[in-house]
């Protein structure tokens, strides 16, 4: 009778161990399947190759598990990883020493190194390049799903797609408001195999530039391949352009040379990294476009507009021009630890990268995060709080996120210590 009562305990402690096994995996995030691929479970060290995927990783936050980049992934925000070569060639041996088990790669990657690493238990996940809006959030999603799971990171990468499109849609409701229904034309120009094309509907880079507020003088044509007739025609308002060799061919025909945008200078280089890379990359250039076409719409810079209002104080007494000249003299010390502010940038809890570590670094050095064991890369309650007294000392709404402003400010030298 022992025995059978043993027997029955160690059937409902096995029982009860297999409930527990698969409830842990009934969340529905993991597994998750991509193409002939199985990622088992979330990924916490990942080597991008791909430069668009590696703008995908940084838009949704999941750039926090990069721990190698190729030579091509050059964004400014994750330069701090170490580089493990080419996108085509890498070196295997240190993606292999850097503890990575998921590798994201270009199509182009060579297949003995994508072997090696496959024969070592990485997996290496080959990204297609988005070349329509419909495929690049394509891969929002999927890259969503591999770092983050079937829910939660889908869900994440969707959302950050959208609010990608919101954020360009702002500039181009700002050009509606500005130009009162009127539209410009515009069309981007690049060089393939030693002939010049342009960018044509339905392609993504198109779709960057209706976020202009502008039509695209290719808008109707399928083949990429310049009819220099059909431009004559268009005449576009603005031209862009790729890079010094697409320049070249603009100048060197007698046609593009002579259409309007050319002669009086409303042409501007953007490159096609610029146009095809999906997430803040693509921001970047969008405002860069917007600004150039329209530079009224540029927002004033804090010192711009210190400027300015110091220069009417120094009409009304000298004492008000002293403390203006003073004011005058603020200037962003971001460069100082290694941070570029775009107008986009912004972070909040649950943050965790080195512009956050850039954040801490600066909080500290002010007097707002008191202990530099805190200063680790993680936005956590404690910076939350910190940020928050930032804000109250220097006139900003008490959020605890760090909005772009608050960071303009921050990284100012005019920024207010702690007391």
């Amino acid at each position: 009778m022992k025995t059978k009562i043993i027997s029955i305990a160690l059937a409902v402690v096995t029982m009860l161990s297999a409930v527990a096994l698969f409830s842990g995996c009934s969340d529905g995030e993991y597994p998750v399947k991509v193409a002939n691929i199985t990622i088992e479970s979330q990924p916490k060290n990942i080597v991008v190759l791909d430069a668009p995927t590696a703008d995908i990783l940084i838009a949704t936050g999941y750039d926090r598990y990069i721990v190698g980049r190729s030579d091509d992934v050059d964004q400014q925000s994750i330069a701090v990883a170490p580089s493990v070569g080419s996108y085509e060639n890498p070196d295997t041996d240190k993606i292999i020493n850097s503890g990575t088990n998921l590798v994201f790669a270009g199509q182009s990657i060579n297949e003995d190194a994508k072997k090696k690493l496959q024969d070592k238990g990485i997996q290496v996940v080959t990204m297609s390049h988005g070349d329509t809006p419909k495929q690049v959030e394509t891969n929002y999603v999927t890259i969503g799903k591999i770092c983050g799971g079937t829910k939660t990171g889908a869900k994440k990468g969707e959302d950050t797609y959208n609010e990608l499109l919101d954020k360009m849609n702002n500039y181009k409701q700002q050009v509606n408001n500005r130009n009162s229904g009127i539209l410009d034309t515009v069309c981007y120009l690049y060089t393939e195999n030693d002939r010049l094309k342009m960018m044509t509907s339905g392609t993504y880079g198109d779709m960057l530039l209706g976020y202009t507020g502008a039509v695209n003088a290719a808008v109707n044509i399928s083949d990429n391949n310049v009819d220099v007739a059909t431009l004559k025609i268009a005449n576009p308002n603005f031209i862009f352009y790729a890079d010094n060799a697409t320049l070249d061919k603009i100048k060197g025909d007698t046609t593009l040379a002579s259409l309007g945008a050319v002669k009086t200078g409303k042409i501007l280089e953007v490159s096609l990294e610029e146009m095809s890379r999906p997430g803040n990359t693509a921001l970047e250039a969008l405002e860069k476009m917007v600004y150039f076409m329209y530079p009224d719409l540029k927002p004033k810079s804090a010192t711009d507009t210190t400027k300015a209002q110091d220069a009417t104080a120094s009409k009304t007494d000298a004492t008000t021009a002293t403390q203006a000249t003073t004011a005058s003299d603020s200037k962003s010390v971001a460069d100082k630890y290694n941070l570029t502010i775009t107008s986009d940038l912004s972070l909040k809890q649950e943050d965790e990268n080195d512009t956050v570590k850039a954040m801490q670094l600066r909080l500290y050095n002010i007097g707002y995060i008191a202990d530099k064991d805190n200063v680790t890369g993680y936005y956590g309650e404690v910076t939350a709080e910190a940020v928050k007294k930032f804000q109250k000392n220097n006139g900003l709404k008490e959020t605890g996120k760090a909005d772009n402003a608050t960071l303009v400010l921050l990284f100012d030298s005019s920024a207010k210590k702690a007391k």
